[in-house]
Protein backbone atom coordinates (compact mmCIF):
# COMPACT_ATOMS: atom_id res chain seq x y z
CA UNK A 1 0.00 0.00 0.00
CA UNK A 2 1.53 3.25 -0.62
CA UNK A 3 1.95 5.60 2.53
CA UNK A 4 -0.07 9.07 1.97
CA UNK A 5 3.00 10.88 4.44
CA UNK A 6 5.77 9.41 1.61
CA UNK A 7 6.69 11.95 -1.46
CA UNK A 8 5.76 10.35 -4.36
CA UNK A 9 8.61 11.95 -6.14
CA UNK A 10 12.37 12.27 -4.70
CA UNK A 11 13.36 16.24 -4.83
CA UNK A 12 16.15 16.60 -7.77
CA UNK A 13 19.28 16.44 -6.57
CA UNK A 14 21.70 18.65 -5.73
CA UNK A 15 23.52 18.92 -8.47
CA UNK A 16 20.64 18.40 -11.43
CA UNK A 17 18.48 21.29 -12.68
CA UNK A 18 14.91 21.00 -12.96
CA UNK A 19 13.83 19.61 -16.67
CA UNK A 20 10.54 21.80 -17.70
CA UNK A 21 7.80 19.06 -18.61
CA UNK A 22 7.90 20.44 -22.02
CA UNK A 23 11.25 19.85 -22.80
CA UNK A 24 12.06 18.01 -26.40
CA UNK A 25 14.12 15.75 -24.17
CA UNK A 26 11.09 14.56 -22.78
CA UNK A 27 9.79 11.88 -25.28
CA UNK A 28 8.16 9.14 -23.13
CA UNK A 29 5.52 9.04 -21.05
CA UNK A 30 6.58 7.31 -17.57
CA UNK A 31 3.49 5.33 -16.60
CA UNK A 32 0.37 5.32 -19.32
CA UNK A 33 -2.01 7.08 -16.91
CA UNK A 34 0.15 9.58 -17.15
CA UNK A 35 1.06 10.64 -20.38
CA UNK A 36 2.04 14.33 -19.60
CA UNK A 37 4.93 13.14 -17.04
CA UNK A 38 7.62 12.07 -19.73
CA UNK A 39 11.19 11.02 -19.69
CA UNK A 40 13.72 10.76 -22.27
CA UNK A 41 13.28 7.15 -23.90
CA UNK A 42 16.21 5.84 -24.84
CA UNK A 43 18.97 4.59 -24.01
CA UNK A 44 17.47 3.43 -20.82
CA UNK A 45 13.96 2.30 -20.12
CA UNK A 46 12.15 4.97 -18.40
CA UNK A 47 11.96 3.56 -15.06
CA UNK A 48 16.00 4.32 -15.01
CA UNK A 49 15.30 8.34 -15.44
CA UNK A 50 14.54 10.42 -12.58
CA UNK A 51 11.16 12.37 -13.40
CA UNK A 52 12.10 15.53 -12.22
CA UNK A 53 15.61 15.71 -12.92
CA UNK A 54 15.98 13.49 -16.69
CA UNK A 55 19.08 12.42 -15.08
CA UNK A 56 19.80 8.54 -15.28
CA UNK A 57 18.87 6.76 -11.97
CA UNK A 58 22.09 4.37 -10.81
CA UNK A 59 20.88 1.38 -9.02
CA UNK A 60 23.25 1.46 -5.99
CA UNK A 61 21.98 4.93 -5.41
CA UNK A 62 18.60 3.76 -4.23
CA UNK A 63 19.31 0.19 -3.31
CA UNK A 64 18.20 1.18 0.36
CA UNK A 65 14.80 2.25 -1.19
CA UNK A 66 14.87 -0.74 -3.49
CA UNK A 67 15.35 -3.16 -0.91
CA UNK A 68 12.64 -1.81 1.10
CA UNK A 69 10.60 -1.57 -1.66
CA UNK A 70 10.83 -5.40 -2.28
CA UNK A 71 10.54 -5.89 1.11
CA UNK A 72 6.50 -3.99 1.26
CA UNK A 73 5.82 -5.56 -2.29
CA UNK A 74 6.67 -9.24 -2.68
CA UNK A 75 4.51 -9.83 -5.26
CA UNK A 76 4.36 -8.36 -9.24
CA UNK A 77 0.70 -7.85 -8.36
CA UNK A 78 0.83 -6.00 -5.13
CA UNK A 79 3.83 -3.62 -6.62
CA UNK A 80 1.46 -2.94 -10.13
CA UNK A 81 -1.25 -2.07 -7.96
CA UNK A 82 0.63 0.25 -5.65
CA UNK A 83 2.31 1.68 -8.75
CA UNK A 84 -1.50 2.04 -10.28
CA UNK A 85 -2.43 4.03 -6.93
CA UNK A 86 0.56 6.11 -7.16
CA UNK A 87 -0.18 7.01 -10.83
CA UNK A 88 -3.76 8.42 -9.70
CA UNK A 89 -2.78 9.85 -6.79
CA UNK A 90 0.13 11.66 -8.77
CA UNK A 91 -2.72 12.59 -11.47
CA UNK A 92 -4.77 13.69 -8.90
CA UNK A 93 -2.31 16.05 -7.11
CA UNK A 94 -2.23 17.57 -11.16
CA UNK A 95 -4.99 18.05 -11.81
CA UNK A 96 -5.62 19.85 -8.02
CA UNK A 97 -2.44 21.97 -9.44
CA UNK A 98 -3.72 22.81 -12.04
CA UNK A 99 -7.52 23.65 -10.73
CA UNK A 100 -5.52 26.05 -8.01
CA UNK A 101 -3.63 27.77 -10.85
CA UNK A 102 -6.07 28.39 -12.90
CA UNK A 103 -8.49 29.92 -9.63
CA UNK A 104 -5.36 32.29 -8.86
CA UNK A 105 -5.04 32.97 -11.94
CA UNK A 106 -8.55 34.30 -12.18
CA UNK A 107 -8.80 36.01 -9.03
CA UNK A 108 -5.25 37.76 -10.79
CA UNK A 109 -7.32 38.87 -13.45
CA UNK A 110 -10.46 40.41 -11.57
CA UNK A 111 -7.87 42.33 -9.51
CA UNK A 112 -5.98 43.56 -12.25
CA UNK A 113 -9.71 44.32 -13.53
CA UNK A 114 -10.28 46.17 -10.50
CA UNK A 115 -6.75 48.20 -10.38
CA UNK A 116 -7.37 49.41 -14.49
CA UNK A 117 -10.79 50.38 -13.38
CA UNK A 118 -9.88 52.40 -10.20
CA UNK A 119 -7.01 54.06 -12.10
CA UNK A 120 -9.30 55.47 -14.66
CA UNK A 121 -11.47 56.96 -12.21
CA UNK A 122 -8.14 58.54 -10.41
CA UNK A 123 -6.49 59.74 -13.98
CA UNK A 124 -10.06 61.63 -14.60
CA UNK A 125 -9.67 63.62 -11.20
CA UNK A 126 -6.50 64.40 -12.05
CA UNK A 127 -7.61 65.50 -15.47
CA UNK A 128 -10.31 68.42 -13.99
CA UNK A 129 -8.91 71.60 -12.91
CA UNK A 130 -9.47 73.18 -9.28
CA UNK A 131 -11.70 75.72 -11.24
CA UNK A 132 -13.70 73.25 -12.61
CA UNK A 133 -15.20 71.81 -9.38
CA UNK A 134 -18.10 73.46 -7.80
CA UNK A 135 -17.95 75.31 -4.28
Amino acid sequence: MVKEENPLLSPPSEGAAVVPLDSSIRTTPIHPDLPEIQVPGAPLPVYRYHPITCQPIEEQDVHAELEQLRQEFSTRETALRAQELAAKEVKRKIEEAEKKREQVQREMDKKNKERDTELKVVSKFHHVKPSDIPS
